[in-house]
């Protein structure tokens, strides 16, 4: 957990676009974002393909960039801490490859002034171009797996009403600055993905609800930074999900799986990727077990050391 602060004036909300080395993607991220009226700041991770020149190209909104690619979490942080110091009420998480529908904060903010107690916010992200759902919030089952809500289901079909979500996705999301102030910030030992799970998990132990919005809509180019099942993303999503299960899961329940886990990537998903003739996913499962299991029993040797 990372301690914060917010001083200042209420009522001010700030939007984050993350973005690393997607500058062709930023101005149709931008230009949907900007009327929606919050103050916009692009948190730049070492871009190297001129982002900072398609930025000034935007009247009004202001660009931080990091000196190296911090992945996810931490450049969201450094974003978030000036947001709270400047007085922010609320932070919106937008990330490059999303596009926010009309009014999408609008509502997003309408829900969190009905609904105090909730800390976090999603609305429903459809697949860019297609009318299928990407997510409609999170889900995390029984082993610690966390999942897109309604992913791939058509639009027509979403039965989903405004309501409590086990999670939000951080690709397009609203954090509710008091709740943030209280439990901290994204856990820099994700690089991306499921520092999002973690994020909504530590929030509900301390009583703050995740809130989905249904019309609330974003559209999302699916896997535009990592590319979708790419080596990168497999390695990730298998290394914060092992961290994760490891951090929330009971204690004894996590202690059991963990172990599982590792095998279960060592010894049968990296097997069946080469017999697939996919020799680069297979090394990613590897580098992912082992990787995970390291994450993992760091996290198991810290909460069995906490006082109960």
């Amino acid at each position: 957990m990372i301690p914060t602060s917010s001083t200042g004036p209420l009522g001010v909300t700030h939007a984050l676009v993350l973005t690393w080395n997607g500058a062709h993607l930023l101005p149709d991220c931008l230009q949907a974002l900007l009327p929606q009226g919050a103050r916009v700041v692009v948190v730049d991770n070492g871009s190297v393909d001129g982002t900072a020149e398609v930025v000034r190209r935007f009247a009004g909104v202001e660009y931080l960039r990091l000196p190296e690619n911090l992945g996810y979490g931490r450049a969201n942080n450094e974003g978030i801490r000036r947001a709270l110091e400047a007085g922010a009420e609320f932070v919106a998480l937008i990330n490059n490859d999303v596009e926010v529908g009309p009014g999408w904060l609008a509502k997003l903010l309408q829900a969190a002034r009905a609904y105090p107690q909730a800390g976090l916010f999603t609305g429903t992200l459809l697949f860019r171009d297609q009318e299928l759902v990407n997510s409609t919030g999170l889900t995390v089952d029984r082993f610690g797996r966390a999942r897109d809500r309604d992913f791939r289901l058509p639009l027509s079909q979403l039965q989903r009403q405004d309501g409590p979500v086990e999670g939000v996705s951080g690709g397009a999301a609203l954090l509710r600055a008091s709740m943030l102030s209280e439990i901290g910030l994204f856990d820099p030992a994700y690089f991306a993905y499921y520092e999002d799970v973690d994020l909504s998990l530590r929030a509900a132990k301390r009583g703050w609800t995740s809130w989905y919005v249904r019309d609330a809509v974003a559209r999302h180019r699916f896997g535009a930074t990592f590319g979708a099942g790419s080596p990168r993303q497999r390695y990730l999503l298998g290394r914060g999900h092992l961290r994760t299960l490891a951090l929330h899961q009971p204690l004894l329940k996590a202690a059991a799986l963990v172990p599982l886990t590792v095998a279960y990537r060592a010894v049968l998903k990296a097997p069946l990727e080469l017999l697939r003739a996919h020799p680069s996913l297979a090394w990613a499962e590897l580098r992912a077990a082992g990787a995970g299991a390291v994450e993992a029993l760091r996290a198991l040797s810290d909460r069995s050391r906490r006082p109960r």
